[in-house]
């Protein structure tokens, strides 16, 4: 099975988040923040992160039209005007973004989605890319901010398990 990791920028220096992309063998980091630049973290910002990137020969790719979150199409918007993943797994940008992704693990990149928080259930990353690379047959790990590795899977029974007590629970009365 295919793999892609995830990795969350958060707040670290740049020399610490290089040695967690090293540790783990990634030679292609593809940013998917709709926009690529960060005010409280400007090492993040897209002109200064891909040099030092390529310094350490690592490519760096910019994909906010494929997975930014901050989409502007309406069809891709629920009835309250929040972003809808499962309408954006459609999208054909989306699509397109997933076969990229997918020529890029034939071609031998090690790749790693970023975007900028440290914790993937808090991101963007987790619950909208990761779960349609998952359903593509591609097996995601999420770097943790200490380097530690946790698979999708992990992440999803952790969410669960945060959230059991709110989950409807079936009764006498509800049918399936």
């Amino acid at each position: 099975m295919s793999s892609i990791y995830t990795v969350g920028h958060s707040t670290h220096e740049l020399v610490y988040f290089l040695k967690l992309l090293q540790m783990h063998h990634i030679n292609c980091l593809v940013d998917v923040r709709s926009v690529a630049a960060s005010n409280y973290n400007p090492q993040y910002n897209k002109d200064m992160l891909s040099v030092f990137l390529k310094n350490n020969d690592i490519k760096y790719l910019h994909f906010s039209k494929e997975f930014g979150a901050r989409q502007t199409d309406k069809e891709l918007l629920d009835n309250s005007g929040q972003l809808d993943f499962e309408k954006v797994h459609h999208a054909p940008h989306f699509r397109q973004g997933i076969e990229r992704l997918k020529q890029g693990i034939a071609k031998g990149y090690t790749i790693a989605l970023m975007c900028a928080e440290g914790e993937p259930l808090d991101c963007h990353r987790f619950g909208m890319v990761s779960t349609a690379l998952v359903q593509n047959g591609i097996d995601v790990l999420h770097i943790m901010k200490d380097g530690s590795l946790k698979t999708h899977q992990e992440l999803e029974k952790e969410l669960i398990k945060k959230y059991e007590k709110r989950l409807p629970r079936p009764d006498i009365f509800t049918t399936r």
